[in-house]
């Protein structure tokens, strides 16, 4: 987030040009989901693990990729990490088997 504030404060407006979108990372022109996601893992672990590539590269559902890619931030609405984010629930227990968190 840091260097996203860092590259807007070098940008200049000129009044009397005609506004544009523009795309430069990577080397490409053309913005894609793809892109900005590495830019932001770029920017948040300074390196790409080759398991985030490997998963978006399967011949799966992207519901199932989504899932997968979810459980790997860690970031399923369990019990357990609804409290942690403030949630109120009625207990942190597994609905399944209600004795383990």
């Amino acid at each position: 987030m840091d260097h996203l504030v860092q590259l807007l404060q070098g940008v200049k407006l000129d009044l009397g040009e005609v506004d544009s979108w523009g795309w430069k990372v990577g080397g490409c022109q053309t913005f894609t989901v793809n892109s900005a996601y590495v830019q932001l893992r770029r920017d948040r672990v300074g390196e790409i693990f080759p398991v985030y590539s490997m998963l978006w590269r399967c011949n799966a559902l992207p519901s199932a990729l989504y899932t997968a890619w979810r459980v790997m931030e860690n970031k399923i609405a369990t019990r357990v990490s609804l409290v942690r984010r403030g949630v109120v629930v009625e207990n942190s227990f597994c609905c399944l088997c209600g004795k383990e968190e």
